[in-house]
């Protein structure tokens, strides 16, 4: 009787071990807050891009508020509030959650160090990959309005999110992620 009462308690124990586990940890809001910071200046990037080439500064956001609005998005010309906010709302949200998703490859499962420019240079492949399958699977798939924005300025703005992502991580993990041992001399 008593084994199986200290059976009992070690499944309770396991079962308040779970629960009381974080739901977001360092790394999916580290990973959220750069993706953020990195989705803002990838806006920055494409309302100055837009500018040198003539075009419309809140283009981007109202093709992207097409998901929600459909076509009525794009009707006006210049500044329209709800359109803009609502475009510049999910490119946010996706910016933060391609954060998580940097983190958690970065960190869980490919376990890359936080130094000698790790994170950029992952970073930048990371939105190169980002624009790849956006522009060439899911945006003809899903959005092709998406495919109006011009390509390099697209290319351009995803390699500058990626860099600053990486740069925005790696200051919010200033631990790296592989700890070396080091020996003493007298066990050596």
């Amino acid at each position: 009787m008593s084994t199986q009462l200290r059976i009992d308690r070690s499944a309770t124990a396991q079962v308040v071990r779970v629960s009381a586990a974080p739901l977001l940890t360092k790394i999916e809001v580290s990973g959220a807050i750069a993706g953020l910071v990195g989705g803002v200046t990838m806006a920055v990037v494409g309302a100055i891009l837009a500018i040198a080439m003539g075009a419309d500064l809140w283009k981007a956001p109202k093709l992207i508020a097409t998901f929600v609005l459909g076509l009525g998005a794009t009707a006006g010309t210049g500044f329209v509030v709800l359109p803009v906010i609502i475009g510049s709302l999910i490119h946010l949200a996706l910016s933060a959650l391609f954060g998580v998703l940097y983190g958690v490859l970065s960190c869980r499962i490919w376990k890359m160090p936080l130094d000698y420019g790790a994170p950029v240079v992952f970073g930048f492949v990371y939105g190169l990959a980002i624009w790849l399958v956006a522009y060439f699977v899911v945006l003809p798939v899903v959005n092709p309005l998406l495919l109006e924005i011009y390509a390099p300025s697209f290319l351009i703005q995803n390699m500058v999110y990626g860099m600053i992502l990486g740069m925005v991580y790696a200051a919010f993990r200033s631990a790296p992620y592989i700890h070396f041992e080091t020996r003493s001399p007298a066990k050596a």
